[in-house]
């Protein structure tokens, strides 16, 4: 039904000029309301009622006010905030043209100025804070390294951003937290976080935070707002000298025990989190934990059959299994766009995500920032083929769901080779092999002496993909051999430590330590596997 409303927007979220200088991971920009994330129009039901409906398609609340009209709080979902019944005569004000104003979030409820926040960085970890010059409102800008992996600090909900790299937490009490300058965000909109859980990685800045919420004594009468409309605060922070109000540029120790990360949590997440701990399950614990997580794939673009459908949804539940019990306990989201002709694929990921790629030599690719795979090539008759392209690029997905920080290269493609490679029979039952093939590449390289195996654990992507690339696809089949070994031989804790190293940590040196034998003895391992 085409609605009558013919509402005049005056401002949404800022009624301030430009606050001086600006950059793509402002506050200005991560409190601004998204394009079209508030619908509203008129609905009638199957009783003739007219109903105006308003549409909020982020995850946190909106305040809404009218001019001459009181306030109304938009949850998330449908919002029902005037009916008309049937045959009544009634002339609803709703009807006329009207000056309304929208900003994200609702005035605080129960808030306490002493609710106890993590620091940003890992529990045990020192960091000092500053003032961020280049923000007009109070925001915290925490020294680390780029390439630091950055922590939430307090429980709440992933709110939508205009930037992939920004996150915007809503808490309980309804305040804010906006994590600015980071190079990288793990988290997805409408994601539950916690305090300690891995957001994203620092930039050359380090990361800046600004804690904030809508202030009723911004409002006269609720109806109109005085200028900028939020209220910026610096909370209290668990550190070694107790919880406190950090002074800026003293340096702290961050204490993030089970007590601050569980506090706000519901008993449901508080007895998933607590049995996810300690890296390593056993195989009871982790069917447990993958019956408490999945993966809601949305399938878009060209059709995937069903009988493709039915096996990655095998391979899948024992991929889940796998990741459960490296601490995966939560319902993830993944679109998957299907193309069979590579030139619309690559048309269509200019057009939709501004990425210039070569998609000659590619069976599908896994887009990290934007969180979505596109498979490539998609052909019918060569299910094989298309299964294994698929199950690769959601075991990216899935790896970085329980990885903190960034992910060895080697590692991250090994274990997507790993799946890639694994069959099901109708059964269920899994089976998984490298390939001849394989095991010939990687005996003749060991026969040339081209394996330098700490060189090859410790490399980064660039690295890697050039010996990819320049050697007959190296890279790619001895992170497969390796990883095969490591997943095989039961290795889940070296794998869980691998997957939890702080930036000055080395490959080579972790696996060193913790493989029965050390370096040596893998190298050994791999080539028994292809022998």
């Amino acid at each position: 039904m085409k609605s009558n409303l013919r509402l005049q927007a005056v401002a949404a979220c800022l009624l301030v000029a430009a606050a001086g200088h600006m950059h793509a991971q402002s506050l200005q920009s991560i409190i601004n309301i998204p394009d079209n994330i508030i619908e509203s129009r008129w609905e009638t039901d199957s009783e003739g009622n007219r109903s105006l409906n308003y549409f909020n398609n982020d995850y946190c609340d909106y305040h809404l006010f009218r001019a001459g009209d009181r306030p109304y709080t938009l949850k998330p979902g449908k919002n029902t905030v005037f009916t008309i019944r049937k045959d009544s005569n009634f002339d609803s004000q709703f009807k006329n043209p009207s000056t309304y104003w929208r900003c994200r979030g609702a005035f605080p409820k129960d808030f306490d100025i002493d609710t106890p926040y993590a620091l940003p960085v890992k529990d045990g970890k020192e960091t000092a804070w500053k003032t961020d010059r280049r923000e007009r409102f109070k925001t915290m800008q925490f020294r680390m390294e780029e390439g630091d992996t950055v922590y939430v600090t307090r429980y709440g909900v992933a709110c939508v951003t205009p930037d992939p790299r920004l996150l915007l937490v809503y808490h309980e009490d309804r305040t804010f937290a906006a994590y600015l300058t980071m190079e990288e965000c793990f988290i997805s909109p409408g994601e539950t976080v916690f305090p300690g859980m891995a957001a994203g990685i620092a930039g050359p800045y380090g990361v800046a935070v600004s804690f904030f919420f809508l202030d009723e004594n911004r409002f006269e009468s609720q109806t109109r707002a005085q200028g900028y409309m939020y209220l910026h605060y610096i909370p209290a922070f668990s550190t070694s000298e107790g919880i406190v109000r950090p002074d800026e540029g003293k340096t702290y120790k961050a204490v993030t025990d089970d007590a601050l990360v569980t506090r706000e949590m519901t008993k449901r997440e508080q007895k998933k989190y607590l049995k996810s701990k300690g890296g390593r399950k056993s195989h009871k614990e982790a069917s447990a934990g993958a019956a408490e997580s999945s993966i809601d794939i949305s399938w878009l673009g060209d059709p995937v059959s069903e009988k493709d459908k039915a096996m990655i949804s095998r391979i899948l539940g024992h991929e889940l299994e796998y990741y459960a019990g490296l601490g995966l306990d939560k319902d993830l989201k993944l679109p998957v766009y299907n193309f069979i002709n590579k030139r619309e694929a690559q048309t269509f990921l200019s057009e939709k995500f501004g990425r210039s790629v070569d998609v000659r030599n590619l069976s599908g690719l896994y887009l990290p920032r934007e969180k979505v795979a596109v498979i490539l090539g998609y052909d019918e008759k060569a299910s094989e083929k298309n299964i294994g392209a698929i199950c690769h690029e959601v075991s990216h997905h899935l790896i970085r769901a329980v990885a903190v920080g960034r992910i060895p290269v080697w590692l991250n493609e090994g274990h997507a080779r790993y799946f890639d490679r694994c069959t099901a029979d109708r059964k269920g039952r899994i089976s998984h092999s490298l390939t001849d093939s394989e095991k010939g590449r990687i005996r003749s390289a060991f026969m040339i002496g081209e394996v330098n195996l700490p060189e090859f654990l410790d490399s980064m992507y660039k690295e890697f993909m050039h010996d990819q690339h320049t050697d007959d696809g190296v890279s790619y089949t001895l992170a497969h051999a390796v990883t095969t070994v490591l997943i095989d031989g039961g290795h889940r804790d070296l794998i869980y430590a691998l997957l939890h190293m702080d930036k000055d940590e080395r490959c080579s040196e972790k696996i060193d330590s913790l493989y029965p034998g050390g370096l040596s003895a893998l190298e050994d391992d791999v080539r028994s596997l292809v022998s």
